[in-house]
C-alpha cells in the first residue's frame, strides 16, 4: 500500500538562504506524524510547500503514489487534492455565523440564489460528524478558541480533507480544552485521514503522536516511532546539544514598589486586581484560558480602559488612557499574537526595531545612519538571525519575531515590561534565549517584569514571585523555590 503522502528531497531557499536541504517526509493513512524542530529549521516552510503556499525549488510530492504535477500546484489544488491546513491564526471571518463559516468556499444554490436551509442542513451534518455540538447560526466571534479551533477541523472535513496539518493546535487552549481536540484527532484517525502536527509541547507527543520527524538546519536528522520514545533524545536531535539550563545569577530586588496597580477593574474581564512589582524583579502571572490575564496585560498598556482602579509607577499615580501614553510612562508590552499586534510584518527589521524610539522623539532630526546603528546594535546584541536589517520582519522565524519586539522596547529605554505568553510557538533553545534577555533586562536592579504564562514550568523556573489567577481574580501568591506543578495547577482551578 503506498504512504498517504510522500514528501521527496525537498529543497527550498529564500534571498538566497537555504531553508530546506533534501527533506523527505511520509505520512501514512490514520497517523498523526509530528514534525518537532527549532524556530528556524524548516517546519514552516515545509508545510507551506505542501499547502501550497509556497513553491518548491526542487523535489517531488506524492498522494496515494501518483506524483503531483508542482508546476501547477498552489492553494487551490492542494484543497481539491484533500489536502487542509489549520494555522495558529485562524481563517474563519468572524461576523459571518459557523454555518456560513462552513459553507463560505461553496454556497450551494442556484442561478445565484443562496439556499440558506441547505447552508444549515450541510453545517448541522459536518458537526454531528464530529460530535460537536454547537449552535450553527452563532457567529464566530461568539467563540471561543477551542471552539474556533474545532469548527476549523470541521471545516476541512467538510472538504474531503485526506491530509490534515495542524501547526501549534493547542498553543491557546486549556487542558480540558486540549483532551477534547485529542479525543477529537482519535475520532478523525479512524476514518483513516492522515494529520500532521506541529508542537513545541513536547509533553503532547506520547499522548497524540504515532511517528516523530525532526528537522534541525534544514535537514530532517531523524524518524522515530513514538512508542518508548526518549524525549531527552528527541531534544538532542533538535538542537544538536543537550539542552542546560542557564544558572539564575544573584540579583537586587528592591523593597520599594516600582509598579503598583490598585483595585483594577473591567466588567466581565477581571474584578479587585491588586498587586506589586518591584525593581529587579520577575512576577510571574498565570491561569487557564479566560481567567482575565491577556484582559489585564492589554489594561496596563492602555488598549482597554478599566472601569475602577488605579495605576501608579514610583509612587506616582498614572493615568494610562491609551499605548502612547503607557510608552511615555516607559512600559513596554509584547502581546500574545506578536504577528497581530506586536510587529508590523512588512517593514523591514531596521524600521521595526527603532519604531517606537522614533515616535518618541520630540525633534524629527535623526540621522538615517543613526538609526541603521542602532539597529544594527540590538541585532547583534539580541543575536536577531536576518540576512540584512532591512529583511522584513514577515520571514523571521517565532523566537527571532519576538527578539525584535524585544528589541523595539529596549530601544525606547522602557523601564517595566508587560510580556504576555512570549514563548509561545518557539522551541527549546529559542525560548532559553528568551529568558536570558529577560534575565539580563531586570539584573541591573532599575527595571522589572510582568511575566503572563500559561506554562506552569515556565513560570515556575522563571518567576521569583507568581500570582494566580482565576475567573478574574488573584486567587493565589506563590514561593515558585516551595511551591509545585500541582500546586499551581491547584489553584489555577480554585479548587477549595
Amino acid at each position: 500500500m503506498p504512504d498517504l503522502l510522500y514528501m521527496e528531497k525537498i529543497n527550498k531557499s529564500f534571498f538566497g538562504v537555504k531553508v530546506l536541504n533534501d527533506v523527505s517526509f511520509r505520512l501514512q493513512k490514520g497517523e498523526v506524524h509530528v514534525i518537532l524542530g527549532e524556530n528556524g529549521a524548516g517546519k514552516s516552510t515545509l508545510i507551506k510547500i505542501l499547502s501550497g503556499a509556497y513553491t518548491l525549488d526542487t523535489g517531488k510530492i506524492f498522494i496515494e503514489g501518483k506524483e503531483i504535477n508542482m508546476g501547477s500546484y498552489g492553494p487551490e489544488v492542494a484543497a481539491q487534492l484533500g489536502v487542509s491546513t489549520i494555522y495558529q491564526n485562524f481563517h474563519l471571518v468572524p461576523h459571518l455565523t459557523v454555518a456560513e463559516n462552513i459553507s463560505l468556499s461553496n454556497f450551494p444554490g442556484k442561478r445565484g440564489f443562496i439556499s440558506w436551509k441547505t447552508v444549515g442542513q450541510k453545517a448541522k451534518t459536518v458537526l454531528d460528524d464530529i460530535h460537536f455540538s454547537l449552535d450553527p447560526n452563532l457567529p464566530v466571534k461568539k467563540l471561543s478558541v477551542s471552539q474556533k479551533q474545532m469548527l476549523e477541523i470541521a471545516i476541512a472535513l467538510s472538504k474531503n480533507a485526506r491530509i490534515i496539518i495542524m501547526d501549534e493546535p493547542t498553543a491557546a487552549i486549556s487542558k480540558r480544552e486540549v483532551e477534547t481536540l485529542f479525543q477529537l484527532i482519535e475520532e478523525i484517525k479512524k476514518k483513516g485521514v492522515g494529520i500532521i502536527y506541529i508542537s513545541h509541547k513536547l509533553e503532547e507527543i506520547r499522548i497524540i503522536g504515532d511517528t516523530i520527524t525532526v528537522l534541525r538546519d534544514g535537514r530532517d536528522v531523524g524518524t522515530l516511532s513514538v512508542q518508548n520514545v526518549d524525549l531527552n533524545e528527541v531534544v538532542n536531535l533538535m538542537i544538536g546539544k543537550e539542552v542546560k539550563s542557564t544558572p539564575r545569577t544573584l540579583r537586587t530586588i528592591g523593597e520599594e514598589p516600582f509598579f503598583q496597580c490598585d483595585t483594577l477593574s473591567i466588567s466581565g474581564s477581571f474584578h479587585n486586581i491588586s498587586f506589586t512589582v518591584h525593581k529587579g524583579e520577575i512576577l510571574g502571572l498565570t491561569g487557564l484560558v479566560g481567567s482575565g490575564k491577556t484582559e489585564l496585560a492589554r489594561a496596563i498598556f492602555g488598549i482597554d480602559r478599566f472601569l475602577s482602579g488605579e495605576i501608579s509607577l514610583n509612587h506616582q499615580s498614572v493615568h494610562i488612557v491609551n499605548p502612547k501614553k503607557a510608552v511615555q510612562y516607559g512600559i513596554g508590552y509584547l502581546p500574545e499574537d506578536r504577528d497581530v499586534s506586536g510587529l508590523c510584518l512588512n517593514m523591514p527589521v531596521k524600521d521595526n526595531i527603532t519604531l517606537v524610539f522614533l515616535a518618541k522623539l520630540k525633534s524629527l532630526i535623526f540621522s538615517t545612519m543613526k538609526e541603521r546603528k542602532q539597529a544594527n546594535q540590538y541585532i547583534g546584541n539580541l543575536k536577531i538571525k536576518v540576512t540584512d536589517m532591512s529583511q522584513q520582519v514577515k520571514y523571521l522565524s517565532g523566537g527571532n519575531k519576538q527578539k525584535v519586539i524585544f528589541a523595539k522596547w529596549l530601544a525606547a529605554h522602557c523601564q517595566f515590561l508587560v510580556l504576555d505568553e512570549p514563548t509561545i510557538g518557539i522551541d527549546v533553545g529559542a525560548r532559553e534565549e528568551i529568558y536570558n534577555l529577560i534575565y539580563d533586562f531586570v539584573k541591573t536592579g532599575h527595571n522589572a517584569v510582568l511575566f503572563i504564562s500559561s506554562d506552569i514550568p515556565e513560570i515556575l523556573t522563571i518567576s521569583d514571585r507568581i500570582l494566580v489567577m482565576s475567573r478574574g481574580q488573584i486567587v493565589s501568591e506563590l514561593d515558585p523555590h516551595l511551591t509545585t506543578k500541582q500546586e499551581v495547577m491547584t489553584r489555577c482551578l480554585n479548587l477549595k
